[in-house]
């Protein structure tokens, strides 16, 4: 059902305070945000010094060489250097507000844009819904009337080769008579004499033809036997024009079934992700935890 035009109305307005609303709060929050001469002053200020000590950190990781206590030292310290830099960068006031206020900016304009992508993805499936569900019906209803057109045109098919069959029967039966009478009349020549052995040679001679005759027949009838067939019917269910797509879902997992299966697959295990996180977490909570196959190392970070 369309919308009116009143209602129109009536959704625009209340969805439009909404989003101006959100707008008002975005613009707020992009003004938080926005680095003006006075904070890229105290930006500079505060972080010029640390880049230019990270020049010198990279140089002396590059050539780093600890062959003695003297330069275990010097590394050590640099490392102490280093992590008061890391402390101040990371702590520092008005870049942990510009972080936390782009996070904050990000969601709200997540949030904002979720105004519209929402009730718009909400309404589409429930339209959507009724027109896949009329579509399924038509094409269960044209695969019903698909199969019982198949279904009648397949015994029309079966009835037309069984009178085909039946005719191909007669023949044969005609053409054994005449094959029997032909052979009677023969034997019954070979002890006649004069006229009459002509004319049972001629009776047999004429047999003979018949029996051919309703070969050829039967023959025939054989062929349009076999060549009698039921054409398929194809039912066209009608389309509404939505687009849509079909995927696989996993619903359910046997994982009694499936781990069997995994130790006996190779190729079932790239479905699995192993967590060397979760081992890692598991063996710092229990130094005497072993998992089968998997070899840990104690690291110093």
């Amino acid at each position: 059902m369309p919308i009116t035009g009143q209602s129109k109305r009536e959704n625009g307005m209340e969805n439009e305070g909404t989003e101006l609303a959100e707008l008002e709060v975005m613009a707020k929050e992009t003004q938080a945000v926005t680095i003006t001469n006075e904070i890229k002053a105290v930006l500079i200020r505060d972080l010029s010094p640390v880049a230019n000590r990270m020049q010198n950190y990279t140089e002396f990781a590059a050539n780093i060489k600890v062959s003695n206590e003297v330069d275990a030292a010097r590394a050590t310290a640099v490392v102490k250097e280093i992590d008061t830099d890391l402390k101040l960068v990371r702590k520092h006031d008005v870049l942990s507000g510009i972080t936390s206020g782009l996070d904050r900016l990000h969601k709200r304009a997540v949030a904002f844009r979720s105004l519209f992508i929402g009730p718009m993805e909400r309404d589409k499936k429930a339209i959507r819904q009724p027109v896949m569900d009329w579509e399924a019906a038509e094409k269960r209803k044209a695969a019903e009337l698909a199969a019982k057109l198949n279904a009648e045109s397949e015994a029309k098919a079966a009835l037309e080769r069984a009178k085909e069959e039946a005719k191909a029967r007669r023949q044969r039966e005609i053409e054994a008579e005449a094959t029997r009478k032909a052979e009677e009349a023969r034997r019954a020549a070979a002890e006649a004499q004069g006229a009459e052995r002509a004319r049972l040679q001629a009776e047999a001679n004429a047999a003979d033809r018949k029996a051919a005759a309703a070969n050829i027949k039967a023959e025939a009838r054989t062929e349009a036997a076999a060549a009698t067939f039921a054409p398929v019917v194809h039912v066209e269910a009608p389309k509404s024009g939505i687009r849509t797509a079909r995927a696989w879902k996993v619903t359910d997992i046997d994982y009694d079934v499936f781990f069997k299966a995994l130790a006996e697959c190779a190729d079932l295990r790239g479905f699995v992700e192993i967590k060397t996180s979760s081992m890692e977490r598991a063996k710092a909570a229990n130094t005497s935890a072993k998992i089968p196959g998997v070899v840990f190392e104690q690291i110093t970070r």
